[in-house]
């Protein structure tokens, strides 16, 4: 009988062990946040000054809105001064670096597609910086890198750069 006590005081204190094992301070009771979404993510403005001096010269462009969506499109309108918008659709890819806020990204739009480098910086408002050329057709232009940095292609220096304010 003693044997049978011992073994079943063993067991009981096994399971009252094994309970709290199974408890620990990373339960959440199933309301894990959803991951927190990429910095570009949202609707994004550049008007006025920020527009790329390039694109004022070569288009007029006076403001260009860009929507970059979690579901990898994204939409770009762009307004000409004293006219109308006009709306693209496409898709786009991010690379991440390895250390530091500049990235590589490529748009990709039924008539063109672009590379170049993106860097968002927090802020009241949040500000995003694109440096994108056209890639396809090849047009000769040579994509900016995290490495190279913005403002480094000897042709075009700074022109190139378009400024952003987060809207969304």
């Amino acid at each position: 009988m003693r044997a049978i006590l011992k073994t079943a005081l063993l067991l009981v204190a096994a399971l009252s062990l094994l309970s709290f094992v199974a408890c620990g301070d990373d339960d959440d009771g199933g309301t894990t946040p959803p991951p927190a979404a990429d910095p570009w993510i949202g609707q994004w403005l550049s008007a006025e000054t920020n527009v790329a001096p390039l694109l004022v010269t070569l288009f007029n462009y006076d403001s260009v809105r860009v929507w970059i969506n979690e579901d990898q499109t994204v939409r770009l309108d762009t307004h000409v001064d004293g006219g109308a918008w006009t709306t693209i659709n496409g898709t786009y890819a991010v690379t991440e670096s390895a250390s530091g806020s500049v990235h590589s990204i490529e748009l990709i739009y039924s008539a063109f597609e672009q590379g170049g480098i993106i860097e968002v910086t927090d802020g009241t408002p949040d500000t995003m910086k694109l440096e994108a050329v056209q890639t396809t057709p090849n047009i000769g232009a040579v994509p900016r890198t995290p490495t190279t940095g913005f403002g480094s292609d000897v042709a075009l220096g700074t022109l190139n750069i378009q400024n952003y304010v987060r809207e969304e």
